[in-house]
This record gives structure tokens, sequence and C-alpha cells, in this order.
């Protein structure tokens, strides 16, 4: 009788035992040196986290805090822009909704993204959406000056009348295939003509 109350205790602690919900491993922050533009315009330095569990959540809030301190969370309301190494964010409007854009070319023709979650061909996964801007659209035009997102499907079409100034550099890109890296060179080549000099 004995052996039997024993064999059913120790079945009950292992099914509880295995049971029991498995929490993977958190990975310690890893940090970068980094700064924040607050909402009234003071730029405060830092470090950021750069590696959240989501890599999206760098597109909605960011950790921040002093060195060696604790990291807390900013978002939209509490600040403008952000960045850390080579990547800059600033904040937008999409919906509603307050989140950040991150920059990819900068110069008289701005390229953002924003990554977010999503489904491609019906399976979740992280979706890019790209936005393009005009700093210097002016006249019939001045709506490029606005942020605006752009089909990654029609991109061609969409950034023609951003890029209508240097023709060769739109047709140049590809009509059926949207390339990241080779969009941010176009980007890149349009606006070195428009390098503004000190003489």
């Amino acid at each position: 009788m004995m052996k039997h109350i024993l064999a059913a205790v120790l079945t009950v602690a292992s099914l509880t035992a295995i049971c029991q919900p498995k929490k993977g491993p958190k990975m310690a922050p890893v940090t970068a040196e980094g700064y924040y533009v607050s909402a009234k315009g003071d730029t405060v330095r830092g470090v950021i986290q750069v590696n959240p569990e989501d890599p999206t959540e760098l597109y909605r809030q960011f950790n921040f805090g002093k060195a060696g301190g604790k990291l807390m969370p900013i978002n939209g309301k509490k600040a403008k822009a952000y960045g850390y190494d080579n990547h800059h964010f600033i904040v937008y409007n999409l919906d509603g909704e307050d989140i950040f854009i991150e920059r990819l070319a900068t110069g008289r023709l701005n390229l953002f993204e924003y990554k977010h979650d999503g489904k491609i061909d019906g399976n979740a996964a992280i979706v890019s959406d790209y936005f393009a801007q005009d700093t210097r659209a002016e006249g019939e035009d001045l709506g490029l000056k606005e942020i605006k997102k752009f089909s990654t499907k029609f991109y061609k079409k969409d950034l023609k009348n951003y890029m209508k100034d240097q023709p060769t550099i739109w047709n140049d890109l590809d009509k059926f295939t949207f390339d990241l890296k080779t969009v941010i060179a176009a980007f890149n080549e349009f606006n070195k003509y428009y390098v503004i000099t000190a003489d």
C-alpha cells in the first residue's frame, strides 16, 4: 500500500513539474550610447537597449537610462526622436498612434522604415512599411513635403514624383522588384546633387 501511495505522489509531482509553463531564458539587455529628444526639445544622453525581446518594439518605444542604471521605457509621447550607433528614429503619427520610424536616407529626400508584426503569405512575420519625404518640395508638389507611405509593389511609380528632378536615377530602379539596398542607394545618389556646401 505504501508503495502505491509513494508511486502516486511521485507521478503527480512529475506531471506537475512537466506541465509548468516553460519560460525561455531572458537575454540580458545590451545597450549602446544614445540620445533622445524630449517633447520639449531637450537632448538627453544616456544608453538605449538595442536588443529588446520583440525587435519591433524599437518602433513603438525604447528603453533608456544612464549607464549602469535602470532602463525606463520611453514612447512617442515623451520623445520626438532618438538614436544610437547609426540608427536614428523620429516620431510619426500613423493612424492616430505615435510610432517611431527609422531614417534610412537623409538629405533633400528622406527615406524611412517602420517594422511591425504582420503577415507574409498568410504566415506571421515582421513586415516593413516605407515612407518618403521631399524636404524641398514646393508649388504643385508641396504635398511631397509630408512624410508619406509608399507601396513596395508599385514603388517605382510612387517614387516618380520624388525623383523627377533626376530622372536617370529613377529610370535605374527595377520596375518589378523592390530591393531596399538599391532604393537606399538611389536616395543617397539623388541627395548628392543637393548637398549644401559652405563657400
